[in-house]
């Protein structure tokens, strides 16, 4: 039997403040890198030993990796990275290849799946995967094993004669429940993994997903990593996992991740009810879009544990619906936000200003359409064409595109400025919009009301406040 070297998978070290810009790294949550523990599971199940490190929860500089690598054995270094944490992975690439010239280093995730020939470019790279990465991973330590061609192990980036080979991808995985659940036993401490103040009831909190590809075509969406074709796991095996993590993990809440947990109906009815007959009950968070729900889905939902939804309304302003091809109504995106508060379920609305086509006027009928919701919550990012995304291949035609860092595609940074707005626009646009929708005395009451007699959101209250101490110190330290 081929063996296969043994892996240590990472997570780049990158610091709240880098995600989220700043301050806002405060309020932001930390959820389970879940590729990262799905790859080692499979590796795993395929007889490969390999270790898995997320060095963003853990706070584990590169220095530290080296030493991890050393002390267990490893030959090789697996990293996994997005765009806005590349440096950090390079960064931690370098550090190790500095100190083990001979070690293979091999990087993926959704970076290298939209930007293919470059991360190669630089030297602390061996190689590169591709979209999904279970089997191209385990191809690729066999290969490395048996000093066989890298050609013919398809999801893999190579060089050849001084330039950069990218193989032919590899087919997505149509059966989901073949994977293995992630290796939650690597995790040394899931209460780690927080969801941002006010988004969760009970913890330790697990994100699991249950589908992977995405049928809609917003055009700021990258979509290189699992592509358009939606895959669906079973029931049975999301209902294996959860009472996995309940039964031998601890978790008391499960917050759904799929880019839209409800994209198909009869599958929700199906997990709920199995979960009921096996006695399983918790509070449950999900991602959503306006036009997959009805009342009766929400009520089922609801009477399942279902008390707060995400939903992408990204503008208030149709002709600007139109452009990033959202294909929802804003009649709907009422009419539902409406439902949820009937039923109890709050509901969180994600917006982004700065679209192809924005002016301040487009996004002053979002911040009156958001004001007019009767939304508990607003998540409002900056307009970010991702590589892989139509919006990142069109950008200049619709405005300036600054690439020269990747590690300000953090959805807060304006790397995109539509034609006829300013930075400074938009930067103070964002701004507006937060403080017109969060300081209202209706919406204030309304919070103050919720809050009452709920003993958690007290807790979250205070480990915010004691957060803002913490970095008002450290601040103050640091100007010093």
């Amino acid at each position: 039997m081929t063996s296969i070297p043994k892996i240590l998978l990472v997570y780049p070290n990158i610091t709240k403040a880098e995600r989220y810009r700043g301050k806002l790294g405060l309020f932001g949550g930390k959820q389970i890198p879940l590729g990262l523990y799905y790859r080692a599971a499979y590796l795993r199940k395929n007889g490969g030993p390999a270790g898995a490190v997320d060095a963003e929860a853990g706070h584990v500089p590169p220095t530290e990796i080296v030493d991890l690598l050393r002390q267990g054995g490893y030959q090789a270094l697996g990293i996994s990275t997005t765009t806005v944490s590349f440096h950090r992975a390079l960064e931690l690439a370098q550090t190790v290849k500095q100190a083990w010239p001979d070690l293979p280093i091999l990087v993926g995730g959704p970076h290298v799946s939209s930007q293919p020939l470059q991360p190669l470019e630089f030297p602390a790279f061996d190689y590169a995967i591709r979209n999904e990465g279970e089997e191209s991973l385990l191809e690729t330590l066999r290969m490395l094993d048996q000093r066989s061609d890298p050609a013919l192990v398809a999801g893999l980036i190579h060089r050849r004669d001084g330039r950069v080979v990218v193989n032919p991808a590899r087919p997505y995985i149509d059966d989901l429940d073949s994977l293995p659940f992630p290796a939650y036993d690597l995790i040394p401490d899931l209460g780690v993994y927080t969801p941002p103040p006010f988004n969760y009831r009970r913890r330790p909190v697990a994100n699991i997903i249950t589908s992977r590809g995405c049928p809609n075509a917003c055009t700021f969406c990258e979509n290189t990593t699992f592509g358009r074709k939606v895959r669906m796991r079973s029931a049975e095996s999301i209902v294996d996992e959860i009472e996995l993590l309940m039964t031998r993990h601890g978790v008391r809440e499960i917050a759904f991740v799929d880019d839209t947990f409800t994209v198909r109906p009869a599958r929700i009815y199906e997990i709920f009810e199995l979960a009921g007959r096996r006695g399983l009950r918790f509070p449950w968070t999900c991602m959503s879009r306006v036009n997959t729900v009805d009342e009766d889905l929400l009520r089922f939902m609801k009477a399942s544990g279902c008390w707060y939804i995400s939903f992408g309304i990204e503008s208030g302003d149709e002709a600007i619906l139109k452009e990033i091809r959202k294909n929802i109504r804003l009649e709907d995106v009422s009419r539902v936000v409406d439902i949820c508060r009937r039923i109890g379920i709050r509901t969180k609305g994600f917006f982004i200003v700065g679209h192809p086509k924005e002016t301040e006027e487009t996004i002053d009928r979002t911040i009156a359409f958001a004001r007019g919701l009767k939304l508990d919550h607003v998540v409002v990012t900056v307009n970010t064409p991702m590589p892989g995304s139509h919006q990142y291949e069109h950008a200049r035609e619709f405005g300036s595109l600054d690439e020269s860092s990747w590690a300000t595609f953090n959805y807060w940074h304006p790397v995109f400025v539509p034609a006829g707005m300013s930075r400074e626009q938009l930067l103070r646009k964002h701004g507006e919009f937060i403080r017109r929708f969060y300081l209202r005395p209706g919406l204030l009451a309304r919070q103050a009301g919720t809050l009452a007699g709920d003993r958690n959101t007290y807790r979250q209250l205070w480990d915010l406040g004691r957060d803002l101490v913490r970095a008002h110190r450290l601040a103050k330290t640091n100007s010093r």
